[in-house]
């Protein structure tokens, strides 16, 4: 499938203003409807070696397996190729860490999205996040693997006392963590005008919900500009941390080829 012509999609990274280098990675193939983003943690650049590693490998599998989709539920849907591709990357970065002392305990989040036959797959593990503008309303469509997200979804804390712990950045889950992770993976429909959000805790410690919305609702048009003004908003509040957000705009429907569309699809390719 020709995605670029369904979707429209731009990013924006900056290192942050305390950061040496940027562990945030992005990766995205237009073509094929993939976009990616990782932030690394570990020392001595070595999340930047994680994030790397899975921006990579998740982007080199969706391209493998995504030219076989069969419709979703069956042994080759876009849930289980995504699912795959994580699992790879996740077993990639953690055999790294043994072989390599000095990178022992790197490991990286993960967002990534996966558009096809009108719907978006949606990967998830750590603490950067997906959102959805439709409608003018901004929602969050992952849920963070963090310390704090369980002791607000518990009742130790508000969620107005959550946005001023300094445990923001203890996540629970994160690829390279351990030989298996648990992944989260779901999909969701799309229609046109929706935009989608993915970005690293950089972007999320510091910009409240309310002003990405705002942002995202005022320049969904400009989608450049939306990931650029995201990333600067994060920068005028701080822009402590790596910096990454990747904006998409779904411009009109993308259904996949079936039958003999398929088979003369892929002959003209």
């Amino acid at each position: 499938m020709m995605a670029r012509k369904f979707i429209e999609a731009a990013a924006a990274t900056v290192p942050g203003k305390v950061r040496q280098y940027n562990e945030d990675c992005l990766a995205m193939d237009p073509e094929l409807g993939v976009v990616v983003v990782a932030d690394g943690m570990g020392g001595h650049r070595a999340g930047e070696v994680a994030s790397a590693m899975a921006a990579q490998i998740v982007l080199a599998g969706l391209r493998q397996r995504l030219p076989e989709l069969r419709p979703s539920g069956s042994p080759h849907s876009p849930l289980l190729a995504v699912e795959e591709s994580i699992n790879q990357a996740n077993l990639a970065i953690w055999n790294a860490a043994q072989d390599h002392p000095a990178q022992v305990g790197m490991g990286t989040t993960l967002a990534l999205a996966v558009f096809h036959d009108n719907r978006i797959v949606i990967g998830h593990i750590g603490d950067s996040r997906v959102y959805r503008l439709r409608g003018g309303k901004a929602q969050l469509m992952t849920r963070d693997d963090s310390l704090l997200r369980d002791e607000v979804d518990v009742g130790l804390i508000s969620v107005a006392e959550a946005g001023k712990s300094h445990n923001r950045s203890l996540v629970t889950q994160a690829l390279g963590g351990a030989e298996r992770v648990p992944v989260h993976v779901r999909q969701v429909d799309a229609v046109p005008g929706d935009i989608l959000l993915l970005c690293s805790d950089g972007l999320t410690d510091l910009v409240d919900d309310a002003d990405i919305e705002l942002i995202l609702q005022e320049v969904r048009a400009n989608v450049p500009l939306a990931a650029q003004l995201l990333v600067q908003a994060a920068r005028d509040n701080g822009g402590y941390d790596n910096i990454t957000a990747i904006v998409i705009r779904v411009r009109k429907p993308f259904p996949a080829a079936r039958g003999w569309q398929r088979l003369l699809f892929g002959w003209q390719h």
